[in-house]
């Protein structure tokens, strides 16, 4: 569970950015975090089918136990926080989600230190089966889409309300519908560290 820790951790940063963390921070953030618990399930759920496929299947009754109240509990989660995330898609450790919910997440891959937003779609379009591939530390803002069997580069920033259909390189910032390059050379560890900041405004500062 090394990489739920790493979930956390950035949780824990992007919350209490000045806070040190301890044990009873950390299991409080698992309570209070809807987003935290979303990551929970799905970590839980890859982890047990890696089992059961290293075991050949095993007892099916033995696995029946097991996975019937973690679907339910997976359900109720899916439920309370209008979430989804395909069981394909590989999460690298210390990924954020938004407690606020309504994701709708399908790509190949989503490198560490990436921040997802509330209300963002990966990967699931009616038009474009394809699945992004996103890399490391990208920030993600609210609102945004992204589709098609692309690649965005680390440390890319998509700005609130963007729709990327197209791969784009590391560093760069995005921002509209169809998606324009706005900044390159970005740097948002800030954004990806405290959850307070106005991107938008952030972003026109470094415009100059």
């Amino acid at each position: 569970m090394s990489r739920l820790s790493m979930d956390i951790n950035i949780a824990h940063q992007r919350r209490w950015p000045d806070r040190p963390v301890s044990l009873l921070s950390r299991l409080w953030l698992l309570i209070v975090s809807s987003g935290l618990r979303f990551l929970l399930i799905y970590r839980i759920d890859q982890y047990l089918h890696l089992k059961r496929k290293e075991n050949n299947g095993g007892s099916r009754w033995l696995w029946l136990l097991i996975l019937a109240p973690l679907a339910l509990l997976r359900q109720f989660v899916k439920i309370s926080t209008k979430s989804y995330t395909s069981d394909g898609s590989e999460i690298e450790g210390g990924v954020y989600f938004s407690d606020q919910g309504h994701i709708v997440f399908g790509p190949e891959k989503v490198g560490s230190g990436t921040v997802i937003g509330e209300r963002v779609t990966v990967g699931m379009s009616h038009v474009d089966s394809g699945c992004p591939n996103i890399g490391r530390n990208v920030w993600i803002g609210a609102n945004c889409v992204i589709y098609g069997t692309i690649t965005v580069g680390d440390g890319a920033t998509l700005l609130p309300n963007t729709v990327l259909t197209k791969s784009i390189p590391a560093g760069v910032v995005m921002q509209g519908n169809p998606a324009r390059l706005v900044l390159r050379n970005f740097d948002n560890t800030e954004l990806r560290k405290r959850q307070n900041i106005d991107a938008v405004s952030y972003v026109n500062t470094k415009r100059g």
